[in-house]
């Protein structure tokens, strides 16, 4: 949910559960310590990673409501200006090459501080196209990892199914396999 608050564009996200788990549980996860939370850890997280100087979107503040064994929880950001998620830009028009090796070497700039982002997909890159600007956004459940490296590539297959899903779903999705190799070529230049 996007709202203002004392002159700043702010984000409310409140954490819901999906699948099976919905249906039983909603919007309530275990557990009784709210410093443990999932909105608690992506907030320090988020906080982390701007220290990193890493494109994502600064925490404002995080809240988790205790209920018995249970709680519920919610993360406010700032909200990113004059950005599309990724998804919704191919859905409009085509990402030019310099665009994609821009996404690609954001990712790596991510890969190579360690972040794992659990859920990269099209709908969590932020894009603004007329800078090649790239942010990553809802890092839930997301963490540093520090040993091994088929995460890495783990992570970039996430992301090129997302985008072959948009792809089967709405066939003037603007995706193609140079797109995926030029993002690869943003992703190997961005090599440390």
């Amino acid at each position: 949910m996007f709202f203002n608050h004392n002159g700043l564009s702010l984000v409310l996200k409140h954490y819901q559960r999906g699948g099976k788990m919905a249906m039983l549980l909603g919007d309530k996860y275990l557990g009784s310590r709210c410093e443990r939370s999932r909105s608690f850890s992506e907030w320090r997280l988020l906080r982390h990673m701007r220290a990193l100087e890493l494109p994502v979107p600064q925490p404002v503040a995080a809240s988790c409501t205790r209920h018995g064994l249970f709680y519920r929880a919610d993360l406010i950001t700032l909200q990113i200006d004059h950005v599309v998620t990724l998804a919704d830009h191919l859905l409009e028009r085509e990402c030019d090459d310099a665009g994609w090796r821009a996404t690609g070497a954001c990712i790596r700039r991510f890969h190579d501080a360690g972040v794992f982002h659990a859920d990269l997909n099209a709908r969590n890159i932020l894009f603004d196209a007329q800078h090649n600007a790239v942010h990553l956004i809802d890092f839930d459940k997301g963490c540093f990892r520090h040993l091994g490296e088929s995460w890495k590539a783990s992570n970039l297959a996430r992301l090129q199914r997302s985008l072959l899903k948009f792809k089967s779903l709405n066939p003037r999705f603007y995706f193609e396999e140079n797109d995926w190799n030029a993002l690869l070529e943003g992703y190997n230049r961005g090599q440390s």
